[in-house]
């Protein structure tokens, strides 16, 4: 089979290796169908691996394929089926993964395609409760963004923040994939979105996937911007996943008892904030990972319902680096999709 290592830092290689032999009791065996990238994807490929992992590694942390074997006691699912991999190598047995709080497993094995071999494969065995179907009408494209993208903004907004129709929320980064998920999934649900982008061309985007009010950050402080939109009230969540740039604006932008939820610092690691403002604002912050399995089968439904992911573009795997030097070039607007 065909599979795409990295072997060292920036460095791709397709490569051939033997199959993968027939799924064991429990599990499934996927061929793969489309990867979907993250900036996890891109830390990995500069070699900012946060544990220890042995190069080569197959990449890919965020994919969709089909079942073509099904290992013994394996029920429920069928040859054929297409399904989305869940990227955690969860235990299944610690108290976390039983009450289905599965982001928050405390034996995981690891995240595929950063500390273990990923998605960018032609064969993948996998547990058969690590996999969710996939509703008719959704693309291979479409699906493979739900387990990391789609799943995560599931997973803030809805378990996280609580956000509720008619409350607005400011969401950072909006031509992002997570961002323009964010922009829609609150919109679907009535809430009103500011959202912040960093040139013209994403600002008429991101108008146009629905946004109430977009700001360009490079030409306006966001948040002066959202306190005159809001009456000087403030807005009821804060979707903050770009870190120091932004952090204090975020909290800025919070009315009183407001919530931020944050599940990402791509400007750095750490930040400094006011204490007083913190507890005399009454500001909730919540700090979010990854997502739940429910999530996951959650964002599927509504992409079914209609709505979509945002592509931005879609490479081969022979294109993979490709894929990557446009996410980290923030040229991006949506999710990039590479196709096996």
């Amino acid at each position: 089979m065909r599979a795409l290592q990295l072997v060292s830092d920036r460095q791709l290689e397709l490569v051939e290796l033997p199959d993968p032999p027939a799924p064991a009791a429990g599990e499934v065996q996927l061929r793969m169908r489309a990867v979907a990238l993250n900036h996890i994807d891109v830390w990995g490929w500069r070699g900012m691996a946060f544990a220890k992992r042995k190069l080569p590694l197959v990449v890919g942390a965020e994919a969709a394929g089909e079942i073509v074997a099904l290992g013994e006691g394996v029920t429920g699912l069928a040859v054929g089926d297409p399904v989305v991999a869940y990227g955690a190598l969860t235990c299944g047995v610690c108290r976390a993964c039983r009450e289905g709080r599965d982001n928050l497993c405390e034996n995981v094995g690891g995240i595929m395609g950063f500390h273990v071999d990923g998605f960018a494969r032609d064969l993948v065995n996998m547990p058969a409760r690590l996999v969710i179907p996939v509703p008719e009408g959704v693309s291979w494209g479409e699906a493979a963004c739900a387990p990391i993208a789609f799943g995560t903004v599931e997973h803030m907004l809805f378990d996280n923040a609580r956000l509720e129709p008619g409350e607005t929320i400011l969401v950072h980064a909006g031509g992002s994939g997570i961002g323009t998920a964010a922009i829609r999934l609150a919109k679907a649900i009535g809430a009103t979105v500011i959202t912040t982008v960093g040139d013209d061309e994403k600002a008429e985007k991101a108008a146009a996937l629905g946004a109430d009010h977009v700001i360009n950050y490079n030409t306006d402080r966001f948040e002066h911007r959202v306190r005159r939109l809001t009456g000087k009230t403030g807005v009821d969540v804060v979707f903050e996943h770009v870190g120091p740039d932004t952090w204090n604006g975020s909290l800025l932008s919070l009315k009183r008892g407001g919530r931020l939820v944050t599940c990402g610092s791509t400007t750095g690691v750490s930040a400094q904030m006011n204490l007083y403002q913190l507890f005399q604002q009454q500001l909730r912050i919540f700090g979010s990972f990854g997502c739940r399995m429910a999530n996951i089968a959650d964002a599927l439904k509504k992409m079914a319902a209609g709505t979509r992911p945002v592509i931005d573009t879609e490479f081969d795997v022979a294109e993979f680096d490709r894929g990557l030097e446009r996410l980290e070039s923030r040229k991006v607007f949506g999710k990039i999709v590479v196709r096996l």
